[in-house]
């Protein structure tokens, strides 16, 4: 080893972009105790020339034929590549890139793929033939690819997550930058992760109830939010405590519409069939899917007696939402009641629910938490602030809508 100490390391590979790539954590300790401090240099340059060495050791030098056909691939790339960097490399202080040939000089064996790029960059308008054998890249050349790379890394990242759910969409139809759209998006969430591994930046593609299937770039995993592929997301806007504009995706159903056509407790598209300014769907994509879901449960809670047919529309029960999650809330209280041997108690407005934080259920009404107080449970609605005291004691005071005002030792914290 080059650095001498023992380093120690962990490696991820990584496919998602169109280069496949390693990603590394190193750590060392010099001979006298301290952390070993690697020069900046030695990182951007030194490790990746010694990586080079190590593999040419190992799986010999690449051929000129295996050169020769990267550099023609990259004849064609709508990104910036190894042979733009060349380009750039051979471009005079006047920004003069010279491929004439010159009777004093050695011939250029890459001339023909250099000549091929710069055509490719004079159709995108990022280079000019400025005279026989001479050209000039325009000044925003490299940017313009860069970006031009990230959209098709985005188009591709859609297209895959689109298709390991077995779900078809057209291009046309892909919005990528969802995140700077003024209009809502709600809807069916297809994938998330990482978008930037160095930035901790991540990303999620939505199949949108308008209609479009929309990337969506966040600023770190946590504002992707704790849904899985399948559930309900919105993209939320909001200030924050500094007053800078934040993104953040929201889990409105954890389950699918397709569970949600029988389920028996009170679901997003209950909410959506009573609401006054229900989602707008698109015509096709995942809003006509959200359509023909919306049809299939009126039908079912027609059957369960819960609505009935009037005219052309339907008519729903009064206290449907309350009806239904009573409903669920029963059924699995009874349930764990008679797992636990101890009753399901409920918390009248106004009074206090203490125990302890035993679990969290994904119902089809929403999310709730069994508090245990050891003679009996309760079911309450579930808030991000609680699932950090899971399996501790916690108390908080019961609110009119259902919710409740949690108290964590002196702070207070509201149960949305």
């Amino acid at each position: 080893m080059s650095l001498r100490p023992r380093l120690d390391w962990v490696g991820v590979d990584h496919w998602n972009t169109e280069h496949p790539h390693v990603h590394l954590i190193v750590r060392g300790v010099r001979e006298d105790g301290e952390n070993l401090v690697i020069s900046r240099d030695y990182i951007k340059e030194g490790m990746r020339d010694r990586a080079r060495d190590l593999i040419t050791q190992e799986l010999g030098p690449r051929t000129d034929q295996e050169i020769r056909r990267t550099l023609e691939r990259q004849i064609a790339a709508e990104r910036w590549s190894s042979l733009d960097r060349q380009l750039a490399r051979d471009s005079t202080r006047s920004g003069v890139i010279d491929l004439a040939p010159h009777a004093h000089s050695e011939p250029d064996e890459f001339q023909a793929l250099k000549v091929g790029r710069l055509r490719k960059l004079e159709s995108l308008g990022l280079a000019d033939q400025i005279g026989p054998g001479q050209w000039a890249m325009s000044d925003n050349a490299e940017a313009t690819l860069r970006e031009l790379g990230e959209r098709g890394d985005i188009i591709k990242r859609i297209h895959r997550g689109l298709t390991e759910r077995g779900i078809e969409r057209g291009a046309a139809n892909y919005v990528l930058a969802g995140e700077s759209l003024d209009d809502p998006v709600i809807g069916r969430l297809v994938a998330y992760g990482l978008d930037d591994e160095l930035k901790g930046t991540a990303y999620a593609v939505v199949d949108g109830a308008d209609g479009r299937t929309h990337h969506i770039k966040l600023p770190d995993l946590d504002t992707a939010g704790d849904g899985t592929p399948g559930s309900i997301v919105e993209l939320r806007k909001f200030d924050d405590a500094q007053g800078r504009r934040r993104v953040a995706l929201a889990v409105r159903s954890d389950l699918s519409i397709e569970r949600q056509i029988m389920a028996t407790g009170a679901t997003w598209l209950d909410r959506q069939a009573i609401a006054r300014e229900p989602v707008a769907l698109g015509g096709g994509g995942f809003g006509a899917e959200v359509r023909e879901a919306l049809d299939r449960r009126a039908e079912h809670l027609i059957g369960q007696g819960l609505a009935e047919r009037q005219g052309h529309g339907v008519s729903f029960s009064r206290n449907l939402i309350e009806t239904l999650r009573r409903r669920e809330l029963d059924a699995l209280g009874e349930k764990l009641a008679s797992e636990s041997g101890r009753p399901l108690t409920r918390a009248a407005t106004g009074e206090y629910v203490a125990g302890t934080y035993r679990r969290r259920f994904k119902l089809a009404s929403g999310r709730f938490a069994m508090i245990d107080d050891g003679l009996g449970f309760q079911l309450v609605p579930w808030s991000p602030s609680l699932e950090k005291q899971l399996g501790r004691h916690v108390s908080g005071l019961a609110r009119g809508d259902g919710g409740i005002d949690w108290s964590f030792g002196r702070k207070r914290g509201l149960g949305l």
